[in-house]
This record gives C-alpha cells, structure tokens and sequence, in this order.
C-alpha cells in the first residue's frame, strides 16, 4: 500500500473512532480500578502498561499474578490459560523474555490500521503489549542496522517508515483501540482527555555567519571571498565592522513571531569546541553568552551537546558545565547535534551528565513518529531491563529534513507539517517542530521559508 494512501486511510478511521467511539464519554457511575492478570510480572509488562494506561490514557490499573484479586474489577486476562468470557490478550513471548533477541515483526491491518505481533484466540487480534514495548523502547535500534555515514539510524529503515506508519502515531492510536475495546466490555471505565499542546524548539548550531569566528577563521573567509570561493568578502567586512547585520542573527525575527502567537519555545545552545560538524562560537564568546542568557530568561534553554560529544561522557559533563557557567544552571534539557541518537549509550551519558530531559527523538532525513509516541514518555533502557527517570519528549518534524533531505520546497513542506499537526491533534498530544536560526535566514536556499515558519505556528495553537 503506498504510503501517502496509506497514511490517509488510517487518519480516516482514526477520525471515525474520535467521532463515534464512546471512550471519551465520562461514565455517570464511579469508576472501578483496571486490573491486569498475568502468571508473570515482568519490567517489561510494567513498562508497556506503564505506557498505555498512565502515559496515554490515564486509566488507573494494578498487575496481578492472584487471579482471585480480579472479583468483579474491569480486568484484562493477559495470559495464555484458558478464559471464558473475559477480557483476553494472548502473550507474544516478548515481554517474558530478559534478552534482546533478533525480534523483526511484520505488519499486519485490522481495516487500515496497522499492527504487529499478531496472536490468535483473543479478544484483540495482536499482542498490544509487546507492539507498544516494541516500538517505544526502540527495540529495533538494538539489532543490527546498516546506519548511514554519521552512525544514525534511518527513518527509511525502519519498521514504521516500511510499513507505511510513520507519519501517524500508532502507539496513540493501538491505545486508543484498546480502550474502545474495553470500555464496550467495561462501561465504567473512563479515559482521560488529553489536550493538544504545541512546542517550538530552535537549535542554534550557528548563531552567527561571520561574528564571533575568531581572527584566523574570518580571515580564512576573507581570503575565500576575495578569491570568489566563499561568502561575499564585503558582507563579511560590513558584518564584523557593525554596519550589516549577520545573515544568521533571525533572534529578533524569532522572538517577535514566538510572541505573536503565544507560543511555548525552548532553545537549544551548544558549548562545544568547534571541528567540522560544530560551528558555534567559543563559549567564552561575550555575545554568544549574552544570547544564551537572554533567550533562557526569555523563554527556556537547554544543551546542543557537540558532534564530538557523542560516545564521549567526559565531554559531555565538560560542555554541560560550560552551560552552567554561562546560563548560571545546570542543563536539564538536551537534544543531540545532527541527532547522533545511538540506543542506548546516548541516554545513558544523558543520565550520567544529569539531563533529565531528551529531545532527540526523530529522525534526521524522514518527518514522522519515531517512537509511534505524540507525547512525552519515559526511557526504558534495554540493555540493562529497567525504566529510568529520564524523560523523553519526541519531535515530529525538522526544517533540515524537509529540505535538505526530502528537497521538498515550502508548500510541500507545508502540507507535511498540517498533516503531522492534524494527527498529533486528534490523539491529544505534544506537536514538536524543530527549527534552526539559520534556516530562518531568507538566503542560501532557504528563501521562501519565513512563511513556513509562520504558518506552522500558526496551525500549532491550541
């Protein structure tokens, strides 16, 4: 099925189930507590539990292996023993097992609406405990992959993106089926609303195009110029004599539209050396500092943790007390340069450098659902069977992705960004786009992409 066709129908349904499933209707009567049987407890059925009925749905729900506990209670049976008349769920195997196995499922449909572990003699056709496990805790960035140049997992090679799913939010959506399969058992059971939110998020990887480049780099430039290799040599001598402004210095344009329309915005600053994917300014810069503290003021701030960080902890802590020293507080939020995401060492340096939020979560060359997740949820590391503290806040779209990697112009970048919008909207979850000051710039190809910028926040309010 192609993916855009694809995409379309399940939106469809999703619509459908969001006009006339009656999961959203509050029940008159009090609600009962949720109970789930299960012979075996396991940090993994905690964590998908975890997931489905706290993180998404707000249903109040206790495991049990004494199946004398679950008396008149709302309960699903997930268990492969034999049951009449209940709520059943039959185990896939997965969530028992305590090792990372070569797992690669297949998908399957129920009408549009994809699925994987598909199991028989239940009441849901598929395992929707182990798909949600299976994609939340990314289970497939564990196995072997083939990844591209930088070490990232692609977004084209995922299970999600050759399915035809990425652009929806499927463990949303699986959740949401699930409750509308329970409550036509379980009446009083009643499910949260979720309310649709918005976030803005800028990654500033270089604030400026030619200030602050140090003596020997601006001459370098100065000499491409002149020779009629790099930037103009009498842009650059205007910008550092302060009679042009630098091509790259979008704050005040930025911060006017983010006031505008009232939306929620972090930045994200890096601190590190530079090299040749890290173009930022010396942390010692006085005008870059004076950047960092405003806009942390202004708004809210975390770290861009360097392209030399990755799979280096010691530099990580030294550029997280660069932060420190500059915005006057320890970073609580990250997001990787170039999204050098690497299961699960990247979040493991986070927890060592005392981050305890991660915006990494997407993929670099394709927009979507990385996690099948429109909201922020917690990591649970695979490698060592255990859900941490760190939270996880996935983002939908990059502004890079859609042009650097897609090459799609504005108005196709625009319709990609209403339907990821439209999607997040229906499931009640956090819409994430991710922007950079310099493509905000109206030169070097990015011409026209103002107004994409304007219309997303524009679309994005509540």
């Amino acid at each position: 099925m192609p993916l855009l066709k694809a995409f379309l129908l399940i939106n469809k349904r999703l619509n459908n189930w969001l006009l006339i499933s009656p999961f959203f209707k509050f029940a008159d009567m009090g609600t009962k507590k949720l109970r789930i049987y299960s012979p075996e407890v396991t940090p993994r059925l905690e964590y998908a539990a975890e997931i489905i009925f706290s993180t998404i749905l707000g249903i109040e729900y206790e495991i049990t292996t004494d199946r004398r506990r679950i008396g008149n209670s709302p309960a699903i049976i997930y268990s492969g023993e034999k049951a009449r008349d209940q709520f059943v769920i039959r185990p896939s195997g997965l969530l028992s097992e305590s090792v990372i196995s070569d797992t690669k499922p297949e998908v399957s449909f129920i009408g549009e609406m994809p699925f994987i572990f598909p199991v028989d003699d239940g009441t849901l056709p598929f395992d929707v405990f182990s798909a949600v496990f299976f994609m939340v805790t990314r289970y497939e960035e564990y196995l072997s992959f083939a990844p591209d140049v930088h070490g990232r997992f692609l977004g084209e090679r995922s299970l999600a993106y050759r399915g035809g799913f990425l652009q929806v939010p499927v463990v949303e959506i699986w959740a949401r089926f699930l409750a509308d399969e329970l409550v036509k058992y379980f009446p009083v059971i009643t499910i949260r609303h979720n309310e649709f939110r918005s976030m803005l998020t800028i990654d500033v990887d270089q604030p400026f195009a030619y200030r602050s480049r140090g003596f020997l780099r601006s001459m370098g430039g100065l000499v491409k110029g002149f020779a009629g290799t790099g930037a103009k040599a009498t842009d650059r001598v205007r910008t550092m004599a302060g009679v042009m402004p630098d091509p790259y210095d979008s704050f005040g344009y930025m911060e006017e539209q983010i006031m505008k329309h009232g939306s929620e915005a972090l930045f994200f600053f890096p601190t590190g050396d530079q090299g040749e994917y890290d173009h930022n300014p010396p942390y010692r810069d006085h005008d870059y500092g004076e950047i960092i503290r405003k806009y942390d003021a202004m708004f809210s701030s975390g770290i861009h943790p360097s392209y030399r960080s990755a799979g280096r902890p010691k530099i990580l802590k030294m550029e997280a007390e660069r932060y420190r020293h500059i915005a006057g507080h320890h970073p609580e939020h990250a997001r990787q340069h170039w999204l050098l995401l690497r299961m699960p060492d990247t979040y493991q340096a986070w927890e060592s450098a005392g981050i305890k939020y991660d915006y990494t979560m997407g993929y670099s060359d394709e927009p979507g659902f990385r996690a099948g997740m429109a909201r922020p949820f917690h990591f649970y590391d695979l490698s060592r069977e255990r859900r941490t503290d760190l939270t996880v806040v996935p983002f939908q779209v990059m502004d890079g992705t859609l042009r650097q990697y897609r090459h799609l112009t504005p108005e196709a970048s625009l319709a990609v960004i209403r339907s990821l919008i439209s999607a997040t909207r229906r499931v009640g979850g956090l819409f994430i786009a991710v922007w950079h000051n310099t493509s905000l710039s109206e030169s070097n190809g990015w011409e026209g992409w103002r107004k994409v910028f304007e219309e997303t926040l524009m679309l994005q309010k509540p």
